[in-house]
């Protein structure tokens, strides 16, 4: 068996294969993962064979995660400071430069035409460009984008940032949460949950994870508990496939996330130059 990226460049007879447009959920089992009573689950639907769990976004833990608009529909959440969010980098790739998209906007809190309100976002900085068709395994362990926002939301409290390696991250199990769009809950219209995963390894630079996604599940915070909020682990960027020696998908291994230790840096500078009050969204827009 190879592992292999649809569309990415074989890497010493191996390549990593990040789907990116299509995340297929892998089932695990339930357990306590320490949320709070008040951030738990109202319920677990089945969905198309998964079980997703809706929330009530207006509780804090779901308030800071958003649906972000792009290249494509994604998820996207903030972190570090209320200005700062996070999301995949191929949500915000384009095919062409003319194609490039000239907006981007975060509504943390959506729910079926409801949010916390829509926010204007331009590109900080981003991990690698990403290809629609071909790329290299650094690239798509880069799969992130940093982006600030041009006003704060009010009363929404930013995520921590992880600094566990992916040993600890592994020794988490069944802890971790992934909150996300997923395209089979009413169309990414509805911001559900699975709140009992785990991270299985490291592979290429990023972990492997076995939180239930789906398309719009893109950029999706992978969460785990910090003394009494919660910290970003990584970022949700596609599946890793097996194929066999004819080049023919034959297994998927797990999803992906682009661990935190990836964008620590770049997101610490943003957070101090927005603390200083640098106008950083007007020179990130004039960059981007």
């Amino acid at each position: 068996m190879k592992l292999v990226a649809g569309g990415f460049a074989h890497i010493e007879s191996y390549a990593m294969v990040v789907a990116a447009m299509l995340s297929i959920a892998i089932a695990g089992s339930p357990s306590d993962n320490g949320v709070n009573a008040v951030d738990r689950p109202r319920d677990s639907p089945i969905i198309n064979g998964h079980t997703h769990a809706f929330v009530d976004v207006h509780q804090p833990l779901y308030a800071a995660v958003g649906r972000f608009t792009g290249s494509m529909a994604c998820t996207a959440a903030i972190v570090a400071h209320p200005r700062i969010i996070t999301t995949a980098g191929h949500c915000i790739a384009q095919k062409t430069q003319s194609s490039r998209p000239r907006h981007f906007s975060f509504q943390p809190g959506y729910q079926t035409g409801a949010d916390l309100g829509l926010f204007e976002a331009t590109v900080w900085t981003i991990g690698a460009s990403q290809k629609v068709e071909r790329q290299s395994a650094h690239d798509a362990a880069n799969d992130w984008a940093i982006l600030v926002l041009e006003h704060a939301p009010i009363d929404v409290r930013p995520f921590l940032l992880s600094h566990d390696s992916s040993d600890v991250l592994s020794s988490f199990e069944r802890r971790m949460i992934l909150p996300s769009y997923s395209r089979d809950a009413a169309g990414e219209q509805i911001l559900t949950v699975d709140s009992a995963c785990a991270v299985r390894e490291r592979v290429w630079g990023v972990l492997v994870h076995d939180c239930k996604a789906s398309p719009g599940s893109s950029g999706a915070p992978l969460l785990v508990r910090d003394q009494q909020w919660y910290a970003v682990v990584g970022i949700h960027s596609g599946s890793i496939w097996a194929a066999d020696e004819g080049g023919r998908v034959a297994k998927l291994i797990g999803n992906s996330a682009i661990g935190s230790w990836a964008f620590d840096d770049a997101l610490q500078e943003l957070e101090r130059r927005l603390e200083s009050g640098e106008d950083v969204y007007r020179d990130a827009a004039r960059i981007y």
